[in-house]
C-alpha cells in the first residue's frame, strides 16, 4: 500500500468519526427532557390511555406496586383529587414493590429502569387515577 492510499484511508475515517460524533451531539440536544412523575405502592391507580378521544386500552395498578410516568409535556393536575393527565409521548412503568430493593442507594429514576413492564406510546393522552377502596 501507498502512502497515498494510507494517508486517504486514515483520513476518510477520521472524516466519519467527527460526522458520526456531531450527529449522536445534535440529536441528543434536540430530544426533549422527560418529565417524571411517580407514585406509591401505597394506593391503586386506574390507567386509561386515549388517542384522538378514542380509548386504546385501560388497566389498573393493584395496592403494592410502584407506578411512574415519563412524559415529553408537563403533566396536567385536576381539580379532582388523585387525577392527573399527561399528554404527548408517555412511558408507562410499574415495579411491584417486592422487586424494589430498599436502601441500595438508588433513587426512584434508577429503581424503575428495572421495572418489568413498560408501556409506551406517542401522541397519546394518558390518565392515572387514585382508585380509593
Amino acid at each position: 500500500m501507498s502512502r497515498r492510499t494510507v494517508f486517504l484511508a486514515l483520513g476518510a475515517l477520521l472524516a466519519t468519526v467527527l460526522v458520526l460524533a456531531a450527529t449522536s451531539q445534535r440529536s441528543a440536544a434536540q430530544s426533549p427532557p422527560l418529565t417524571k412523575y411517580f407514585s406509591s405502592y401505597a394506593r391503586a391507580h386506574r390507567v386509561t390511555i386515549r388517542r384522538n378521544g378514542n380509548i386504546v386500552t385501560t388497566f389498573d395498578v393493584p395496592v403494592g406496586v410502584y407506578i411512574s410516568v415519563y412524559s415529553d409535556q408537563e403533566p396536567v393536575r385536576t381539580a379532582q383529587e388523585g387525577r392527573i393527565e399527561f399528554h404527548g409521548n408517555v412511558e408507562i412503568r410499574t415495579l411491584p414493590r417486592g422487586d424494589a430493593v430498599p436502601g441500595d442507594g438508588t433513587d426512584a429514576t434508577q429503581l424503575m429502569a428495572k421495572a418489568p413492564l413498560v408501556v409506551a406510546a406517542q401522541n397519546v393522552d394518558v390518565v392515572s387515577e387514585t382508585i380509593i377502596p
